[in-house]
């Protein structure tokens, strides 16, 4: 089933915008979980907003429309068009660093993030069509579920799990790179999610170069604001849904190349031959507007952060606490920090028994949910959430069943510590229970 929409002559642009094509795609029943794993997974489908809106005005089912006010309205195309150059130029000056100066045309908007890794792996394939032993990519760290599985499931890559990213799995990563074995790309995140740990990234860089293969970084959680990877990767690829945007109203998605490195312009030819611009402009505008103070609210959040890890670390309830500073890796984080830059808004906690986790969380009087990077303070049961269906697997990598994720707001420091203290108070009540 294909639609069309129509526009309002007030903002047509010169000539006429070209809206991608919409298909509702009908599967037999038994096949429901591969069909919501490829939707949820790539980050194909379309936004909220975009849904909105072709409801309302496709061509095809305005006979059935009868109220008066549903006379389509007018997309704001040139609005968006100039909005998304803002936003190419903001991401631009953002990640770069004194080294490598990134322009405009290194940056690509996608609709969410995970359409923007996905974009990073169809290129990967299609740049090894007709190889008899296809792509094979690794896996630095345990990393974000839904970027593994695009990688392993909908891709179907051969792969290599470096799961806890530590020296000594670089240590293996190289041994098996010095006897022939072939990678095509490595994936990380710096730092990872939701053990916030940092990779060495400095010594995957030197082996990529050394082999060539392509390195990808996801610095969502790390942000342009905070930590300058450049020159020591190929991509960057960011979500925008998370703290970029903040409001937790719209998703997007970047990827930036590095205009530097000896794999530029075969990444570059791959991405720019195929390219569609999907970004709905709605979507586009709001994105525009919430990311304008994006710098402050993430200066905001991590101090926030920081106060909150120290707090927490203290307590007699907890076993671990999981931000960058303080961890073992923290020294690999500050040699990427920028001046000025903190250590993140992302934090995660374990707890010396399963019922003070269960405790504390519950008594946590903040936004419970799986996303990240909102203005305000959100929690969650990260694993259930992420591994409900492979706990035994997440906890051999250290992401054990009652983790508790806190992804922290810019709320006043005052409010935060007394939300945090109560449940702390609780999981300590439950300790004296026990």
């Amino acid at each position: 089933m294909n639609g069309s929409f129509k526009y309002g002559e007030a903002t047509r642009p010169d000539r006429e915008y070209q809206s991608p094509d919409l298909y509702a795609v009908a599967y037999p029943e038994h096949l429901f979980p591969q069909a919501k794993s490829f939707w949820q997974h790539t980050g194909r489908g379309i936004s909220s907003r975009y849904a909105t809106y072709w409801l309302e005005n496709a061509q095809f089912l305005q006979h059935s429309r009868l109220k008066s006010f549903s006379t389509p309205c007018g997309l704001p195309i040139k609005e968006a068009d100039s909005a998304k150059v803002i936003l190419r130029k903001r991401i631009a000056t953002l990640s770069s660093t004194d080294t490598v100066h990134v322009r405009l045309e290194n940056v690509y908007l996608y609709p969410t993030g995970m359409s923007s890794v996905c974009n990073i792996a169809d290129k990967l394939q299609k740049l090894n069509t007709g190889r008899s032993d296809g792509c094979r990519v690794a896996v630095f760290g345990f990393l974000y579920v839904d970027t593994f599985k695009v990688l392993s499931r909908v891709y179907g890559f051969e792969y290599s799990l470096y799961g806890h990213a530590s020296p000594s799995e670089i240590e293996t990563l190289e041994s098996e790179l010095a006897i022939g074995v072939r990678i095509d790309a490595l994936f990380t995140e710096f730092p990872g999610n939701p053990l916030l740990r940092s990779p060495d990234l400095k010594r995957l860089h030197e082996l990529s170069e050394r082999y060539d293969f392509i390195l990808a970084v996801d610095d969502t959680v790390g942000t342009f604001v905070n930590v300058a990877l450049f020159p020591f990767c190929d991509i960057l690829c960011t979500s925008l849904t998370k703290m970029f945007s903040g409001a937790c109203n719209v998703m997007g998605g970047s990827l930036v190349l590095n205009p530097t490195s000896p794999r530029y312009e075969r990444m570059q030819n791959a991405l720019s031959a195929e390219y569609v611009d999907t970004y709905f402009p709605l979507d586009v505008l709001v994105m525009e507007a919430n990311s304008r103070d994006f710098a402050l609210r993430v200066y905001k959040a991590s101090d926030n952060a920081e106060t909150l890890a120290k707090m927490i670390r203290k307590h007699a309830t907890v076993s671990e606490v999981f931000y960058p500073k303080g961890d073992s890796s923290q020294h690999i984080y500050d040699s990427f920090m920028r001046p000025g830059g903190k250590y993140g808004f992302l934090l995660s906690a374990t707890f010396v028994s399963p019922e003070c986790a269960i405790a504390f969380h519950d008594a946590l009087d903040v936004a419970k949910g799986p996303s990240l990077g909102t203005n305000f303070t959100l929690a969650c049961a990260y694993t259930l959430l992420a591994h409900y269906n492979e706990l035994e697997w997440a906890a051999k990598f250290g992401v054990v069943e009652h983790l508790v994720r806190i992804s922290v707001g810019v709320e006043s420091e005052e409010w935060l510590m007394e939300t945090i203290s109560n449940a702390l108070n609780a999981a300590e009540r439950q300790l004296g229970s026990a």
